[in-house]
């Protein structure tokens, strides 16, 4: 609030080289200034913090003051700490606690560590995993918060919440790095792969669940399958060990039962054995228990479908949700099959629209399934259908037409076998848009190198395009995926 404390007060500012007025330590500097600093903690209890914030930030970010750190949090980080601070609860408890130091001269300077242990861990509780991750040093004090499992978890439970004010999720793609991308603000970050999962031609597939990263890897000529855990913001990651042995057939998936603090994550392995010698054989189904690292048979499991091979499958609310094809009296059905982690066992969840050789399944809004779907054969049309909520309506699910954009020069979201392209990622956000990553081939004169490009489309066509990288066929190596949907946690690896 620098921009609304009065500088008119004679003889505190005697050079423009001061960082302060000279009577900041003392009591006369409240007191002076009492009605207009109460009346912008009005404000603020009024509900206009963020708008104080936003142009004190903008219009001072830089100017020497003591007190003030501008490279220690961005503005993103001090939105999220004044969206706690705005309510008239908050607000009195900010005043009480600034009269206090503001009257007492030997205090020279104020920090967020100095505010109640409570408002602290709701602060905490708005902000972003990886500014959370960034405090961890700050003091023993904040060490301890972040790294509390409690915090962790109810930190976990109001992501949604966060979402609608600023949107957490990212992409993830693995190339000769880990990059991490920002959809919002097109920023990346680029870590080294961990050792456990190289080389990069060996990651077959990956699975989000809670910032956690189920990995699949497999070498096809040794036929060696490798599965590991990994949370890319904390960069821990665990080799899960087979109860027998892992095969290339393998489909993979991880949730959480009802109470995910107490009873952890669990992880799926069923086998498919449509290409396997031994396909005759029962499918394989097993759990494995990541708080107990032990392994359990599901002997009951009835496998009597196909997994849709594109498909990776999604985790939302704790179940995981796949394409799936099953052949009844010779007509075939398309469906979305689940599999319940609190229950243990399969479920058919509804049938699908349309089904063609490009469909796409991801996670609506924390709490629903999205189904992209784009023709070969018309790819001026885009359909995006999206269920009801999960949780509220039981096993009465269903798909209807969220929207459709149909625009004689939208981008091909395709998979295209012959170009052996990695299939698109994509997620729905606000205002019915997709933000899509795609790989997509250009002409450089007699060369056609790989492209990556993130789009953003809405009902009217395409919005935005961006490419973010350009590999020419000697330094790239392609993968099944373009990327992963992903939403930064410091959930700990058990």
């Amino acid at each position: 609030m620098l921009q609304y404390v009065p500088s008119d007060v004679p003889g505190v500012f005697q050079t423009r080289f001061q960082t302060a007025p000279l009577d900041l330590d003392t009591e006369s500097f409240y007191l002076i200034r009492k009605e207009t600093i109460e009346s912008q903690l009005e404000k603020v209890a009024n509900g206009m913090a963020e708008e104080i914030l936003i142009i004190s930030y903008e219009t001072h970010r830089g100017t020497a003051c003591r007190g003030m750190a501008w490279e220690r949090f961005s503005l993103e980080e001090l939105r999220a700490a004044v969206a706690c601070v705005g309510g008239k609860d908050l607000s009195k408890k900010l005043l009480e606690s600034s009269r206090a130091r503001l009257m007492a001269s030997s205090q020279r300077s104020w920090s967020l560590s100095s505010l109640p242990l409570d408002m602290i861990e709701e602060i905490f509780h708005r902000t972003p995993a990886e500014s959370l991750l960034r405090s961890k040093p700050t003091c023993k004090k904040w060490y301890g918060l972040i790294t509390n499992k409690r915090l962790i978890y109810e930190h976990l439970r109001r992501s949604p919440g966060r979402s609608l004010r600023t949107d957490e999720r990212r992409f993830l793609r693995i190339d000769q790095t880990v990059q991490i991308m920002e959809p919002v603000t097109i920023t990346r970050s680029e870590k080294p792969i961990p050792h456990e999962i190289q080389p990069l031609e060996n990651i077959k597939a990956m699975v989000h669940c809670d910032g956690l990263m189920l990995c699949m890897c497999s070498d096809m000529e040794s036929r060696i399958v490798h599965l590991a855990l990994w949370n890319p913001l904390t960069r821990r990651i665990a080799l899960i060990q087979p109860s027998t042995r892992f095969t290339t057939s393998d489909h993979y998936g991880i949730g959480h039962g009802v109470n995910k603090y107490r009873d952890g994550y669990k992880i799926l392995r069923f086998s498919d054995r449509r290409y396997a010698d031994h396909y005759h054989c029962e499918a394989d189904v097993e759990i494995y228990y990541c708080e107990t690292s032990t392994w359990r048979a599901l002997d009951d499991a009835k496998v009597d479908w196909t997994m849709d091979l594109t498909c990776q499958g999604v985790s939302v609310m704790g179940n995981m949700y796949w394409l799936a094809r099953r052949i009844v009296q010779m007509i075939i059905e398309d469906f979305i099959l689940c599999f319940d982690f609190s229950v243990e066992t399969f479920k058919d969840v509804c049938f699908c629209p349309l089904y063609n050789i490009n469909n796409y399944l991801s996670c609506l809004d924390g709490d629903r399934l999205s189904f992209l779907q784009q023709d070969e054969a018309e790819p001026n049309i885009i359909e995006v259908w999206a269920t009801n909520k999960l949780a509220d309506d039981g096993d009465d699910v269903s798909f209807t037409k969220y929207f459709r954009v149909v625009n004689p020069d939208l981008p091909s979201l395709l998979f295209d076998y012959r170009e052996m392209s990695s299939q698109p990622v994509y997620y729905i956000a606000k205002n019915k848009r997709i933000i899509a990553w795609c790989e997509g081939v250009v002409r450089d004169g007699d060369k056609f190198p790989i492209c990556i490009v993130l789009y953003e489309i809405d009902e009217g066509g395409l919005r935005n395009q961006r490419m973010t990288e350009l590999h020419y066929e000697n330094d790239y190596v392609g993968t099944f995926l373009c990327g992963y949907v992903y939403v930064p946690s410091l959930v700990p690896l058990p």
